[in-house]
């Protein structure tokens, strides 16, 4: 028999998000553990008889100068440095969150209609509320979707496993398959795929509940 090859390719917020959810857990509870990412593809690739490759891991990084982006770098550049993993970054672009500007509008409107001074009640509603900004990923799936193409178009590998449920991905697996690869997708909950992507794959895998515990840790609580 002649052995095949797998690569991973991971969107670390879909698997973050999603296998959260799937353990009933919030996102920022959890921590992605990538040596358990590399040790649940290694066993998917030894119950398969096939050889793991590496896992390209995609993630969106801040702006230099970002008050998260120090702590952000030294986590991506240990997560760099492990064995099994190629990091692909795109950015993380923040956005005023859309119903801002109504409901500002709303409490002026309301102040005056009570008689009291708007710039007054705006003031004193700026020191007890904060608007956390909108957070958007930017060139993740461009480069998942480039990667997976260019790669299958080499034959570096001869199956592509997918963590990943975005619809904007269908064209790139059906690619990969005309190019000779086979397409399978592992995911947390198969509903929380696209149904274009479940469609096109070769085979979906269900990452069962043992192996989010092991991928997505709780995170250590930190005291003052």
């Amino acid at each position: 028999m002649v052995s095949s090859t797998y690569a991973g390719f991971i969107d670390a917020g879909f698997l973050r998000a999603e296998g959260a959810r799937a353990l009933g857990e919030s996102p920022r509870n959890v921590r992605l553990d990538a040596e358990a990412v590399v040790a649940w593809f290694k066993d998917v690739a030894y119950r398969e008889a096939s050889t793991f490759l590496r896992a390209y891991w995609y993630d969106a990084r801040f702006d230099q100068g970002h008050d998260h982006a120090d702590g952000q770098r030294r986590f991506f550049s240990a997560l760099a440095q492990t064995a099994g993993i190629q990091l692909r970054l795109g950015r993380i672009v923040e956005h005023r969150p859309w119903f801002e500007p109504g409901i500002r509008d709303a409490l002026r409107r309301t102040a005056t209609g009570l008689g009291l001074e708007p710039s007054s009640v705006m003031e004193e509603f700026d020191r007890n509320w904060t608007f956390r900004p909108e957070r958007r990923q930017k060139g993740v799936d461009t480069l998942v979707a480039l990667d997976l193409v260019r790669l299958a178009g080499r034959r570096v590998f001869d199956t592509a496993v997918l963590i990943s449920g975005d619809r904007d991905l269908a064209e790139a697996v059906r690619s990969a398959q005309e190019l000779g690869a086979r397409v399978v997708v592992a995911t947390p909950d198969r509903y929380c795929v696209s149904r274009e992507v479940i469609e096109l794959a070769d085979r979906v895998i269900e990452i069962d509940e043992d192996g989010l515990h092991q991928i997505l840790p709780r995170r250590v609580p930190s005291y003052p």
